[in-house]
């Protein structure tokens, strides 16, 4: 088992977050010529305000109640509104050092044009956030595919992130959609639900609507275990998702493997090799691994059709560079040796219920036969 020290990066972010309010605060101020006293007041303000989403967090993870939803949600939208607004104004310090040779430049223009650009992308990421997300359509070739899986169509659903009340109003919209699809077998690949929410019956119902000709099947994402293992696992019982962790199912003309979450469960390359090894047996085989890791060893393995999630594609600009950093297989279609994978951006939102440049999609893959 390897052990993954994460705690460094945990420091590093917290740094960083708090000095994106610091750099708002300052940047605000001498933007717009704001006296000693207030600015003052103003860098103090937002700095308290950095500490509402982590206080956001451990409150939801005690109290579930409709009436506390809209505080939920301005704390987890205030981490994505504070990560676009410092990029902002970071490109309006860039753009005034650029131009500040120009007769025509204003600076005070320049920062007044800033807000109003601010309240676009955050009008179009709130958007982007609440939509309904868009059947994702890809037809791929497979060599050597077998004839009875010709025109085979999977549906994938993965980071739902299902916490509030409103998270099921667009999960029932997902189902339309899927089921607009008359997908042969849906896959859940990990995230489904988060603290916030409890094992609720409409959530049961939901599940229970999903039509695929071989069912509904799922592997676990890191959230499940933040959400707590064992409820999850009941959870998904109740939701009718046959889950695999570590385990192997065979649908006929294929076999389907789950993989817990690879991070959070310290599986190694040779972890999880050997699982692999264990259930392979000469079929077609499917993958379901959340978290974008150890593509060539897998790949090196054998033949795969591997579905994962996790990455968000990044969810809200700029962040995609970090999350590219950890993750190289970042989203969409890789081909590896004779295997294929897909990293999907999800179909929702974690923290912030926000999307800038990520669109949330619903993959359906249609396999053929590559000639």
């Amino acid at each position: 088992m390897k052990t993954y020290h994460f705690f460094p990066v945990f420091i590093l972010l917290v740094v960083s977050y708090v000095g994106l309010h610091f750099y708002a605060g300052r940047w605000l101020a001498r933007s717009f010529a704001i006296l000693p006293g207030p600015a003052a007041w103003l860098r103090g303000a937002l700095l308290a305000a950095a500490f509402l989403s982590p206080f956001t967090m451990f409150l939801k993870r005690y109290y579930h109640s409709p009436f506390l939803e809209a505080l939920y949600a301005v704390g987890y939208a205030w981490m994505g509104i504070i990560l676009i607004a410092a990029f902002l104004f970071a490109c309006s310090d860039l753009a005034a050092l650029a131009l500040r040779r120009a007769a025509w430049f204003s600076p005070a223009a320049l920062a007044r044009l800033t807000l109003a650009l601010l309240a676009g992308v955050i009008a179009w990421s709130v958007y982007g956030g609440q939509k309904i997300p868009v059947l994702k359509e890809i037809t791929v070739p497979v060599k050597n595919l077998p004839p009875a899986l010709e025109g085979f169509r999977i549906a994938q659903i993965s980071d739902m992130h299902v916490d509030s009340g409103w998270k099921l109003r667009q999960f029932a919209g997902i189902v339309d959609r899927i089921n607009s699809a008359s997908p042969d077998l849906v896959l859940v690949t990990g995230d489904l639900i988060d603290p916030g929410i409890t094992c609720r019956q409409d959530l049961a119902e939901l599940t229970g609507k999903i039509k695929s000709r071989l069912g509904l099947y799922g592997a676990l994402g890191n959230h499940e275990y933040y959400y707590g293992l064992d409820a999850a696992l009941g959870c998904y019982k109740a939701f009718g998702i046959k889950l695999l962790k570590n385990e192997a199912a065979d649908l006929g003309d294929l076999k389907l493997i789950g993989l817990g979450d690879i991070h959070t469960e310290h599986l190694t390359k040779e972890d999880v090799t050997s699982i692999l090894g264990k259930h392979r047996d000469g079929k077609f085989t499917v993958l379901m691994t959340h978290q974008p890791v150890f593509y060539k060893e897998i790949a090196a393995a054998g033949d795969y059709l591997g579905f994962s999630g996790h990455t968000h594609r990044g969810q809200i600009f700029p962040f995609h560079f970090f999350t590219w950093l950890f993750y190289r297989h970042f989203y969409g279609l890789y081909h590896i040796n004779n295997s294929i994978f897909y990293v999907t951006s999800g179909a929702g939102t974690w923290g912030p219920p926000l999307r800038w440049l990520s669109s949330t999609e619903i993959p359906v893959l249609t396999l053929i036969n590559a000639k």
